[in-house]
Parts: C-alpha cells; sequence; structure tokens
C-alpha cells in the first residue's frame, strides 16, 4: 500500500512501463493507484518522450454504472504542474447481442 500523491489515504501502486523503443506508447509510465475495492482511485502518468504533458496526475470520481460497466467519469489533478481536468459525459455501454444502449444516467452512482 502506498500513500496516495493527491488525495488522503493509501492504495495499491500498479506500475506500467513501456520499453523505452517500439510499442504502443515507448517510455511511457503508468502509475495506478488500486483501492481495496479494485477500483482506480488516483493515476500518475509520465510521458517516455518529448509529448506533452510530461506528468499527468489525477484523481477517479464519479463512478457511474452502465449495465455492466463501471466507470470513473472525472478526473481531476494537475497536468506539467496546471489544473487539468478530463471527463467524459454521454457514456453508454451495449451489451453484445443487444440493440440497446444502457446510459450511465446523471444520479445513478455505481456499486459494487
Amino acid at each position: 500500500m502506498q500513500k496516495l500523491p493527491l488525495g488522503k489515504g493509501s492504495a495499491r501502486k500498479v506500475v506500467v512501463k513501456y520499453p523505452s523503443d517500439g510499442g504502443y506508447t515507448p517510455g511511457d509510465t503508468w502509475n495506478l493507484y488500486v483501492g481495496t475495492d479494485g477500483r482506480i482511485r488516483e493515476l500518475h502518468f509520465q510521458h517516455g518522450g518529448p509529448a506533452k504533458p510530461s506528468v499527468f496526475m489525477a484523481s477517479y470520481t464519479d463512478y457511474r454504472q452502465a449495465g455492466p460497466v463501471v466507470v470513473a467519469l472525472d478526473h481531476r489533478g494537475t497536468a506539467d504542474g496546471q489544473p487539468a481536468r478530463v471527463f467524459f459525459t454521454n457514456v453508454a455501454a451495449k451489451l453484445a447481442g443487444s440493440n440497446n444502449w444502457v446510459e450511465a444516467a446523471s444520479g445513478a452512482r455505481a456499486g459494487r
């Protein structure tokens, strides 16, 4: 368990680092902080190359459920030390074999 970089508390730190040459994201490092409930609480991302932002840190909040899928819709933190926010709207899931989309409706909080 590691102390959360942005928030209070601690979580299991899972690190994914890609090789510096080749691959999908050369040299990038993803530090995911996973709570005891299996959900990502925070992310600390660092580019391995010159792409900007070089460092992005954010919390994972506003979890919603769309059918069987649970997703965090709001990510607030910093990008290269400046305030940053990544958020999603109009999120829905469609099960294989179904013609219907299930929306992650406002106010529908995800259970576990």
